[in-house]
């Protein structure tokens, strides 16, 4: 497996709110409960991040960023 990397993409305030896997491209969305807590917002993103199986495909990343408003 390639290495891959969490890439956040959007964040409300200083807390990070959605990010990506660099490699398959798999959306990754801070819950609600950690929305106003920027270390448990990053703790939980990179805990999904780590525990996914990478399937990559084919142009997923310009649909995920097309859901995304910037």
């Amino acid at each position: 497996m390639a290495d891959r990397n969490l890439q956040i993409v959007k964040f409300v305030g200083t807390t990070p709110s959605y990010a990506y896997c660099d490699v398959c491209k798999l959306a990754f969305q801070t819950r609600t409960e950690n929305i106003l807590d920027a270390e448990k917002a990053k703790a939980q993103l990179l805990a999904e991040f780590e525990k996914h199986e990478c399937r990559p495909e084919p142009k997923a990343v310009d649909e995920v960023l097309t859901q995304i408003k910037l």
